[in-house]
């Protein structure tokens, strides 16, 4: 079963680096006010809503993320679990993959910064920032228990590494 949940966890993290490239999309979109076809001298004029880092932030931390569960999703493969262990370490990060995507979006438009569910010295709370918030302080936590579990798991030794 660890190869299973192994495999689930590299095609989350494959989920999240799709997601994360087509933000770099909308990062473009955002910083040059629209969409063009290239090479034809055609463009599509719109603003998207939030702030430029925003969206840069949503590109470059989904793809973070999906390479960090590209990362633990092999690492898996190395170490003795329990299929309970497994198991959990998949749901942990997939948590932490897309909490953190929630904390990206929904955090551009928070006030607040999506850091907190409360008004904070940033800005006042809003809905927003409790939906940025209660996903990526989820993902924390699931995620920093499960790279602790593997860290202290017993590695899986061949016969030609003995």
């Amino acid at each position: 079963m660890r190869a299973h949940y192994s495999n689930l966890l590299i095609k989350h993290g494959l989920a999240a680096m799709l997601v994360g490239l087509f933000g770099g999309f909308l990062l473009a979109f955002s910083m040059v006010g629209g969409a063009s076809i290239s090479p034809l001298p055609v463009f599509f004029q719109f603003e998207l809503p939030g702030p430029d880092s925003g969206w840069r932030i949503l590109h470059v931390g989904t793809l973070m993320n999906g390479i960090m569960a590209l990362a633990l999703g092999l690492v898996i493969r190395t170490v003795y679990l329990s299929d309970r262990q497994a198991r959990l370490i998949f749901l942990g990060i997939a948590i932490a993959i897309w909490g953190n995507f929630c904390f990206y979006l929904f955090g551009m438009f928070a006030p607040n910064h999506g850091l907190s569910i409360e008004a904070n010295r940033l800005g006042d709370a809003s809905m927003a920032g409790a939906l940025a918030y209660i996903p990526a302080i989820l993902g924390a936590v699931t995620s920093i228990w499960a790279v602790f579990v593997l860290l202290f798991a017993e590695p899986i030794y061949d016969a030609h590494n003995k």
